[in-house]
């Protein structure tokens, strides 16, 4: 279970040196985050005029020309936390609860901006899930401290490592944001103190941004500069994690396994790795347009698949058929996307192991109205028969599409009592069958498909705990029917089992969770790139290749 991060502060006189300056410079994202977050619990719907302001707040907030990557999501939710702060948070908090507030210190302030902004997650996270007699109570005792003065008799306990957490009473680790709460049910004064750390964060972050707003960006943080420089240690149980700097040129944008290497794409190009190495090699960049590839497989042929988007030329054949006009132009439904300012059409194709491209596949446009047209793919597998499967914007209420090798429809797969998410992972199992994630509101599991009935087959339902954020990769695990990776963390999971098991829980991975790539070997093993910093190039957003690290974590 997650919840609102909270917030961040800092306060103070005077003018901030260089160095306190640089360091905040380089975790503004981290700011980005949390607002990010207390944006989610909100679920508001944002109004035009926002954005126009959210875009003048986040010039303010990114300084210079190397910060990290913001998604339209991202952007969508920080309108809507930033219309919550300036409406909601300021006059919520009054009499009593604003005293207790404005009661800290300096100090206390530093150290709430030091945990917010040295966490490695962009999110707080728990030891075991909350249960829901305890969400209950929580959310009573919320209204018993913000209207009627109901405080904690003591604030939570700092815990200095993961394993200072014997099992008594609340703990949090700063470094992943994470919240060690006891097997037995949390008492009254427990949830309190939850709840009081993160009003205290949610304060801190206003007053982080009224002096941002007053130029008064001012304070002392000794500690913010204490890890600068130094190399990144190794978590407990994560000595078999292999770290490997990137030493190539491709600013990645993602990377997909192939049966003995990782192939890495970046506009216009997609280069080979070898498994283990620091390089990687161009291996193709034959397209005639602008060119982003989204997704891609490789079978056990070698014939690699690309779902790609094309940029539409000027006068193109989509322009001319009237399908880049309209409303609809830029989401998608048409078939059409449009990416920095650009129109992009959908296609797949597909490469022989000599680099050839065998065919060009047109998925813009419908056929024989089986589809509306795909915007663009986010996920794709082919099966040992040859038939693709394909996830994206375009297929109406399918789970999937399928398509034959020559790119002709064959069928739509599609459930009554599930969906899934766009972003779901989709797999080949080590049985040969296609997995598919799959949910029913906060409700997650996996299904096989079978495709001569155009439905789902066999279902595991409830396979993580309730409330966990996506299974967005699917693959065999080195010695388990499934490796699984989420938002919460990586799991294990053989077909059968009750339930799947967290092996690495989001708060011990070893690099930062919040927009890493990632995919699943032939062995099993995990592949991360941390490609957390980017710069400005023209119009777009690109990695920073110097700055990107690969993590090879074992999948058990």
């Amino acid at each position: 279970m997650k919840e609102s991060a909270g917030a961040k502060t800092l306060g103070g006189e005077g003018l901030l040196s260089k160095e306190v300056e640089t360091v905040m410079k380089k975790k503004t994202d981290r700011f980005e985050q949390e607002l990010l977050h207390l944006a989610e619990q909100e679920k508001m719907i944002v109004p035009e005029t926002v954005y126009r302001k959210v875009d003048d707040t986040l010039v303010s907030l990114s300084a210079g020309p190397i910060r990290k990557k913001m998604t339209w999501k991202k952007a969508v939710l920080l309108a809507a936390v930033l219309t919550a702060m300036c409406s909601v948070t300021v006059t919520a908090a009054v009499g009593a609860l604003q005293r207790r507030m404005e009661a800290m210190n300096q100090k206390e302030i530093a150290d709430y901006f030091v945990q917010i902004y040295t966490s490695k997650l962009g999110a707080d996270n728990y030891n075991r899930p909350m249960k829901e007699e305890e969400r209950n109570r929580m959310a009573q005792l919320r209204v018993s401290y913000e209207q009627e003065a109901v405080f904690p008799q003591k604030a939570l306990t700092m815990l200095s490592s993961p394993d200072a957490y014997k099992g008594k009473g609340v703990g949090f680790y700063k470094e992943t944001s994470t919240f060690f709460l006891p097997e037995k049910d949390m008492s009254d004064e427990e949830l309190l103190q939850i709840i009081d750390f993160v009003h205290r964060r949610d304060y801190s972050l206003q007053v982080m941004k009224d002096k941002i707003t007053e130029s008064e960006t001012s304070f002392l943080i000794e500690e913010i500069t204490e890890d600068e420089g130094k190399e990144e240690k190794e978590k407990t149980g994560e000595e078999a994690v292999q770290r490997i700097p990137y030493t190539g040129n491709l600013p990645i944008r993602k990377i997909a396994a192939g049966q003995d290497c990782i192939y890495l794409t970046g506009k216009n190009s997609i280069h080979r790795m070898e498994i283990g190495s620091s390089d990687s090699e161009r291996y193709f960049d034959d397209f005639e347009n602008d060119t982003y590839v989204n997704a891609m497989y490789e079978d056990k042929k070698g014939n690699l698949y690309l779902a790609v988007n094309e940029r539409i030329e000027e006068g193109g054949d989509v322009e001319k058929d009237g399908l880049a006009q309209g409303e609809n132009a830029g989401n998608g439904s048409a078939g059409v996307v449009t990416i920095a300012g650009e129109k992009y059409r959908s296609a797949l194709w597909i490469l022989n192991r000599t680099k050839e491209v065998v065919r060009k596949i047109d998925l813009s446009s419908g056929q024989a109205q089986a589809y509306e047209g795909i915007g663009m793919v986010t996920q794709l597998v082919v099966d040992a028969q040859g038939y693709i499967y394909l996830r994206g914007t375009g297929i109406g209420d399918a789970l999937l599409l399928v398509l034959d090798g020559q790119g002709d429809y064959v069928k739509r797969i599609t459930s009554d009592l599930y969906d899934c998410h766009a972003l779901g992972g989709l797999g080949v199992g080590r049985d040969g069958r296609i997995y598919t994630q799959i949910q029913d509101r906060d409700r997650m599991g996996i299904a096989s498909v079978d495709l001569a009935e155009g439905a789902l087959d066999e279902i595991y339902m409830d396979i993580v705990p309730e409330g966990t954020i996506m299974l967005d990769l699917i693959a065999p695990g080195s010695d388990t029917d499934f490796v699984f990776w989420g938002y919460d963390g990586i799991f294990t999971y053989d077909l059968g089992a009750e339930s799947a098991v967290n092996i690495l829980p989001a708060y011990e991975a070893p690099c930062d969770w919040e927009g890493v790539m990632y995919c699943a070997l032939p062995d099993g093993r995990i592949v991360f790139a941390d490609a957390a910093q980017y710069r400005q190039e023209g119009t777009e957003m690109q990695s920073i290749p110097e700055q990107i690290c690969f993590y090879y974590v074992p999948g058990r």
